[in-house]
């Protein structure tokens, strides 16, 4: 490039600026973005639901207690997709008592898929265990 005495690198510095400028923006938006959907997202409850081989033919499901155990009314079991039995208060005015347990039919050793969907005083629901047994 060749040299001229009035040449003084402005357009060189002007690009660095633009471009730290651009830079910053798109890391407001992005930022902005992020903070405005995690702000939305549910809160997760820690639930903690075992399921248990008892033979061929049935599994034991037993609620071990959670961080806000007042909150959980009623466990819903579902085998394989179907067979729906439930665990604790469904009308949701009493919370589970921790350490409960039921036995549910389930049939196919080592392809039996337990679902556990639990039902909060909020009116949430959450999946509290998804296991194959």
């Amino acid at each position: 490039m060749p040299n001229h005495p009035h040449d003084t690198a402005v357009s060189e510095v002007m690009g660095s600026i633009l471009m730290v400028a651009v830079t910053v923006i798109f890391a407001m938006l992005i930022g902005a973005t992020v903070l405005s959907l995690a702000g939305s997202m549910q809160q997760t409850k820690v639930v903690g639901v075992v399921a248990v081989r008892v033979n061929a033919t049935f599994v034991s499901i037993t609620y071990y207690g959670s961080d806000k155990p007042e909150e959980l009314y009623w466990l819903n079991i579902s085998v394989n997709g179907g067979s729906y039995e439930t665990m604790g208060d469904i009308g949701g005015t009493t919370p589970l008592d921790v350490g409960t347990s039921m036995m549910v039919s389930a049939t196919a050793p080592g392809n039996d898929h337990i679902v556990v969907t639990g039902a909060f005083s909020d009116g949430t629901r959450q999946v509290v265990l998804n296991t194959m047994v």
